[in-house]
């Protein structure tokens, strides 16, 4: 069966990002406490965040609680969260707009709201819209559904809702780990390693 439906992840695929291992160091750690940041990663908090169950005022207020500098700012701890955000080129927007013609895109992210509202304030700049919103048939926020991948709740669940067979979509990934339980569901999956643009035959 030919694909009638492709599945973007966000983060280096649309938008480009800073490497995490550097985010980590010199945003999270530089300015957070480095044991309290531990025990927040083994307590699966910003998994809990990113899945609904911390809200976003709860996210401000324990990340001020660890936070190096005793007069750090809501907004200086969302600049810190928001620098692994970089730019989203505009050639992705415009071949999203080509394959919207051929496909139904839907858009498949772990993230949060901090994170939302500054790329829709970077997308108004560059583009002057919502470009995710206005270009992709249907965009699925794990803070917004309660899941996250790479379970395979999540997929299941897009598939559901999308009225979908697996054999009907290609999912796109940067990360290995998110496209074992896709291709599991009988979905085709592509490894994000280069340019969109050069893995996506129209």
């Amino acid at each position: 069966m030919n694909p009638t439906t492709l599945i973007f992840d966000l983060g280096d695929v649309i938008i480009n990002l800073k490497k995490e291992a550097a985010w980590h160091q010199e945003d999270l750690f530089a300015h957070f406490r480095h044991d309290a940041l531990q025990q927040l990663f083994e307590r699966r908090f910003f998994h809990d965040f990113e899945t609904g169950q911390v809200s976003v005022p709860e996210f401000l207020h324990t990340m001020q609680s660890i936070a190096i500098a005793s007069n750090t700012t809501e907004a200086d701890i969302r600049r810190h969260w928001n620098a692994i955000l970089l730019d989203m080129p505009a050639h992705r927007i415009a071949l999203l707009r080509t394959l919207r013609q051929r496909y139904r895109l839907l858009l498949l992210s772990n993230t949060n709201d901090i994170h939302l509202e500054h790329i829709r304030a970077h997308m108004q700049s560059a583009f002057g819209e919502d470009v995710l919103e206005n270009t992709l048939h249907t965009c699925y926020y794990s803070q917004r559904v309660g899941l996250r991948k790479p379970g395979r709740e999540i997929y299941e669940w897009v598939l559901q809702q999308q009225q979908l067979q697996g054999n009907e979509c290609v999912f796109f990934d940067d990360k290995p780990e998110n496209l074992v339980e896709p291709a599991r569901l009988g979905i085709q999956t592509v490894l994000v390693d280069r340019d969109i643009s050069e893995l996506v035959t129209l």
